[in-house]
């Protein structure tokens, strides 16, 4: 194996005199003190850079680590013009004060919440009526196409239950008469539809964070065409449903980001055109992704209530698949819950129900799905309640019938099954899997990188002597220095 020999100190310190001579007025110890004087580490500084959403600021953010920051504060590197802003960014202050230079120069100015419009009304209640009280969805659509550059606060509770209830309880309107302008045929929304297809399989293969930009650039040419197109009151619910499933499409991939709160926006608002395009399918699968991301931070009673949601609102509308997928993601959030009796029931839903699918009419949204998908959330359930053994044989039936299609799925099937392997006491088995699965497939997401950080905090609660080895080669193929 070949191995990098480290820099002496005297190397270091002559290519820091070099440095500097490169770079006149840079000071590299006004940034060390200026982090000891906000109380913060070097890891701490480089979480919070780590924590930078790309699509709030017009910089990209780094993946910052505590030795590129030490070299930094010792002069042995000169910061990056993304290393500089996200110093900026995170410490709120000056490149001059940060001794980057002597004087600023004009350059791009970095976006910050500070400086970006309000978004929705302080009380998230209140945004949530809105969005349901007003007769058209011209204001909010107004609002939620520029989200790519905010970050909201996420809704919890009773506030994403309001939503679902309104979907609920509001009677499907009618689409307002033709608005002037180019018309918004059945050609238009073919290709519209077309490109929306492409979109979903590119956010399977490269991730949330490369493809969010595209989508929302997408939704929003679909809304210009709902604003000043004119087009018959089909087509105008078809329009309605493309912009139901790219909102879907923009909050799952800001939530594949990290950017909770503006998946969550996304989510309302498709959910809210969802209902405009009397399409109960469309809305059930955005509650679904609701559900998921609830699960994901905690809230489980959230999770079952969103999915009963789904499946009362759909009003019989259904494919089987479809069906199987709400049955699947209630067996998971009732296991999460600790509910084992519901989640086996609906285990068993859920398999009676993809065994009765028919690919051919199930609705492209949900091209993803398939026995692997019922197999994984039912192995999911039962390793939440407790009985990581049980889980394994249903985690290794989805594997081996996901294919290579869909990396990220795939990735997060194996993460589970090496968990299930850590709790059912084979760490051997797990360490294997794990290696074998981050070193074959690289798809940046957020959430994958949660679920590795998990598996390795089990190994190594579990004592395994080469739980370090794995951490380091997590960091080295991800990139994220918290492993």
């Amino acid at each position: 194996m070949h191995t990098t020999r480290p820099r002496t100190v005297t190397a270091e310190q002559e290519r820091a005199r070099k440095l500097r001579t490169r770079h006149p007025g840079w000071e590299p110890h006004r940034l060390r003190e200026a982090r000891q004087a906000l109380g913060w580490s070097r890891p701490t500084l480089a979480r919070k850079i780590c924590a930078i959403h790309a699509l709030d600021v017009s910089f990209t953010p780094p993946i910052a680590n505590e030795q590129t920051i030490m070299r930094h504060e010792r002069g042995w590197a000169y910061p990056s013009e993304d290393w500089q802003a996200a110093y900026t960014h995170t410490m709120g202050t000056g490149r001059v004060d940060l001794g980057f230079c002597i004087r600023e120069t004009h350059s791009t100015p970095t976006i910050t919440h500070r400086a970006l419009p309000s978004g929705p009304p302080a009380t998230d209640d209140e945004w949530v009526r809105r969005l349901w009280a007003t007769p058209e969805l011209s204001d909010t659509w107004e609002e939620v196409t520029t989200i790519d550059r905010r970050e909201f606060s996420a809704l919890t509770g009773l506030a994403l239950l309001g939503a679902a209830h309104e979907w609920l309880v509001a009677d499907p309107a009618r689409i307002a008469a033709a608005l002037e302008g180019r018309r918004a045929d059945a050609t238009v929304i073919a290709d519209l539809t077309t490109t929306m297809d492409a979109l979903r399989r590119m956010d399977d293969k490269l991730g949330g964070q490369a493809v969010n930009g595209m989508i929302v650039e997408q939704l929003r040419l679909v809304v210009r065409l709902l604003r000043h197109a004119s087009y018959t009151q089909t087509d105008g619910q078809a329009l309605h449903g493309i912009a139901a499933e790219l909102s879907r499409l923009a909050g799952w991939t800001a939530y594949d980001a990290g950017a909770h709160g503006t998946a969550q926006r996304f989510f309302l608002v498709g959910l809210r055109a969802a209902h405009e395009a009397d399409a109960p399918g469309v809305a059930a699968n955005i509650l679904r992704c609701m559900a998921h991301q609830a699960r994901s931070k905690g809230d489980s009673g959230t999770a079952v209530e969103l999915l009963r949601s789904a499946r009362a609102g759909s009003r019989g509308r259904l494919t089987s698949t479809e069906q199987a997928i709400l049955a699947a993601g209630l067996a998971s959030a009732y296991g999460v819950a600790g509910d084992r009796k519901a989640a086996l029931a609906e285990s068993d839903t859920a398999y009676a129900a993809i065994d009765k699918a028919q690919p051919d009419d199930d609705p492209p949204y949900v091209y993803w799905a398939g026995p692997y998908t019922i197999a994984h959330s039912v192995g999911a359930a039962l390793i939440s309640t407790g009985d990581p053994a049980g889980a394994i044989p249903h985690f290794e039936a989805a594997i081996d019938r996901i294919g290579t299609e869909l990396p990220r799925d795939r990735l997060g099937f194996l993460l589970n099954l090496a968990m299930a392997h850590t709790q059912a006491g084979d760490p051997d088995a797990a360490i294997s899997i794990t290696r074998d699965a981050i070193t074959t497939t690289t798809v940046p997401s957020s959430i994958m990188a949660g679920r590795i950080h998990e598996v390795c905090q089990a190994i190594t609660a579990a004592g395994h002597p080469e739980a370090d080895d794995l951490a380091e080669h997590a960091r080295s193929i991800t990139g994220t220095p918290d492993l």
